[in-house]
């Protein structure tokens, strides 16, 4: 078997290529083809929409593609209508160039009705998927946590270093961590032929409210940060200063939107892998939060 994985040196990607590159043939489709974390086991093609031809031998004679691709914001020239046409060309050279199944990578709750562009789009994607003819698995995700996790991180990074952390509103909304491990698991079933024709939410094996999640951080990491509520558009003006301080867009209004509006909870998801509480004791004493997490570092600079 063949797979070609998007991001397969990437945070989701690289831990479903991890369960295959001793066992078969990973390929990796990738804005850095230079940045290879597996060396010779995985064969990386850069990204070329313009010119979609020149990715089309990296999906010959590949039996399964795995995609993660998409944008977390727009920026520049990245946008999420942009990256649902370039979903568009991948998943075409997927149906031409005889693929049989693809494993993509969704969000929880995702809905072209939604007002929140980022899960509007992604659900469009997830209608390509659907009408590619070939047989296919969604994985809806909510947060994956792991090492390389943004999120997690940079919550256990504020509370490490401010004496006061800002919640938006009363922190009563509900959120559902997965581990990496778990979800890469989970991937690897799909792509092993699990869950065909399927959109499969998947979460850890407990809910928690964003304040409960945030109280958990704070104990982990040791934290004497007072936590108080603040008004949504406060807390984002605080935010604006970080993103400001930190070169970075730290979080965006759409999603705080989809946070508060419990767009991370899904009701009766598949679950799997350890407690949040666990897993962030453990990551807490390796480093959780020691340094900022950059998204526009990561993808852009």
């Amino acid at each position: 078997m063949a797979i070609l994985i998007t991001g397969a040196s990437g945070f989701i990607g690289g831990a479903i290529a991890e369960r295959f590159v001793n066992r078969t043939e990973v390929r990796g489709l990738t804005h850095h083809p230079d940045k290879n974390r597996f060396g010779g086991l995985v064969t990386n093609t850069a990204y070329d929409f313009d010119t979609p031809d020149r990715m089309a031998p990296a999906f010959d004679g590949v039996d399964v593609f795995v995609n993660t691709y998409y944008v977390r914001f727009n920026h520049g020239p990245a946008s999420f209508a942009g990256a649902v046409e370039q979903s568009r060309v991948l998943i075409n050279l997927a149906r031409t160039r005889g693929v049989r199944r693809i494993v993509h990578v969704s969000v929880s709750n995702a809905s072209e009705s939604s007002d929140l562009p980022y899960y509007a789009n992604k659900a469009r994607i997830e209608r390509l998927v659907r009408e590619s003819g070939l047989i296919y698995t969604i994985l809806r995700p909510a947060i994956v946590i792991g090492p390389g996790d943004i999120l997690v991180n940079n919550i256990a990074y504020f509370l490490r270093r401010l004496p006061v952390f800002t919640m938006f509103g009363r922190g009563d909304y509900r959120v559902q961590p997965m581990t990496l491990d778990a979800f890469a698991s989970v991937g690897a079933e799909a792509v092993e032929g699990a869950y065909a024709g399927e959109t499969v939410a998947v979460a850890g094996p407990d809910d928690y409210t964003f304040l409960e999640l945030v109280h958990e951080i704070r104990r982990a990491v040791r934290s004497r940060a007072v936590i108080v509520r603040a008004p949504t558009s406060a807390a984002m003006a605080g935010l604006t200063v970080a993103g400001w301080l930190l070169r970075d867009v730290v979080l965006t209004r759409d999603e705080v939107r989809g946070l508060v509006g419990e767009y991370l909870f899904s009701d009766r998801p598949l679950r799997r892998g350890r407690s949040f509480s666990e897993w962030v004791a453990d990551a807490a004493a390796t480093g959780l939060g020691r340094q900022y997490a950059s998204e526009l570092a990561r993808h852009f600079r």
